[in-house]
């Protein structure tokens, strides 16, 4: 099992590409894999320009939480789950930087030159370095000026370059999180470092093309999203979900097949469904099956099942994002190039 922990939203984010070599640029982009959203420079003085100007537009990270109340003197901040949702509705969210990869011999400045004037301390750094560079790579890793760098001569680089990529835009998200944690104490859900929902949503992202997701509460579970802005909601059922969704379907005169099935544990009802008011929902009920999934066994400490909704066939359902991640792709494909 994994044991990685999940963040409470992910979302593809802009990796900026730095070589004086086009020709070497031109390559890389045909070993980089399909849905890595980047932007091509050959100039140092540009892409420096283009990254720190960037960052006078970024939103606060403080957006994710919210002062709750405590007894006693200490501060204590929560997840802002409402905030967490409304990030997939912001348009330019797949434009923030989060990776620089760079090469380290370059004529107008070198890479770790290029690195130290990043202004955003939150951008992750790879330095693409050759045997000569290879000493002053390790030091700048110490030092803490890079988070990784990758030998061009190494047997299978373009492997390692699209995985160190990958686990660093997962780590530029989690910051958000982590650097929160270190001024206070941040309540967030357990359950996001368990095994069995980590390996879960690793799957459903395999088998729905998932880009992005965000983090749901009442009941548990995440937004998820494919490229193409379809939207599916998971929901993470305890067995106390499980008699909550009885009580209400009851409450609602819900057919004896829709409760037996709830009952057994069968199945899971929309949750868009039983929060709507109650004559919508009693009416809606009577063709109950169209908003019922099979409950699916999870064999977590948190979870006894979940179930997968295709948000669009939900009563309710939430509006889907305006900006789609291969919409973005086919935008950076006709300006890849123009910064340069």
């Amino acid at each position: 099992m994994s044991t990685l922990e999940l963040a409470p939203y992910f979302h593809p984010t802009q990796i900026v590409l730095v070589d004086d070599d086009i020709d070497f640029l031109g390559n890389l982009t045909l070993q980089l894999e399909a849905d890595l959203p980047y932007l091509l420079f050959d100039s140092t003085a540009k892409a420096l320009s283009y990254i720190n100007d960037k960052q006078m537009t970024q939103r606060s990270r403080r957006r994710f939480f919210r002062l709750q109340d405590s007894a006693g003197s200490e501060q204590r901040l929560a997840l802002d789950i409402d905030a967490i949702g409304r990030e997939l509705h912001f348009s330019d969210r797949f434009s923030q930087i989060s990776v620089a990869m760079v090469d380290y011999a370059m004529p107008q400045m070198n890479g770790l030159d290029f690195c130290r004037q990043i202004r955003d301390p939150h951008i992750k750094k790879i330095l693409f370095t050759g045997v000569a560079s290879e000493e002053a790579a390790v030091a700048a890793f110490n030092d803490g000026v890079i988070d990784r760098y990758i030998r061009k001569s190494e047997r299978y680089v373009y492997d390692n370059l699209n995985y160190t990529i990958r686990s660093l835009q997962l780590a530029h998200i989690r910051e958000t999180f982590a650097s929160a944690s270190d001024v206070f104490n941040v309540s967030a859900p357990s359950w996001l470092a368990d095994d069995h929902v980590v390996s879960l949503m690793e799957t459903l992202r395999q088998r729905h093309r998932i880009v992005e997701y965000y983090l749901l509460d009442r009941p548990s579970g995440f937004m998820l999203i494919d490229g193409d802005g379809r939207m599916y909601r998971l929901v993470l059922a305890s067995p106390e979900d499980h008699e909550e969704q009885v009580h209400r379907a009851q409450t609602l005169g819900a057919p004896e097949a829709c409760v037996r099935g709830l009952e057994r544990r069968e199945i899971l009802l929309s949750p868009s469904l039983l929060t709507q008011a109650d004559d919508a929902a009693s009416d809606a009920l009577r063709h109950w099956a169209r908003y019922a999934r099979p409950a699916t066994a999870l064999a977590s400490q948190h979870y006894g099942a979940w179930a997968l909704f295709e948000e669009r066939d939900m009563p309710g359902a939430s509006p889907a994002p305006d900006a789609t991640f291969s919409r973005y792709l086919d935008w950076l494909d006709t300006v890849g190039y123009a910064l340069m």
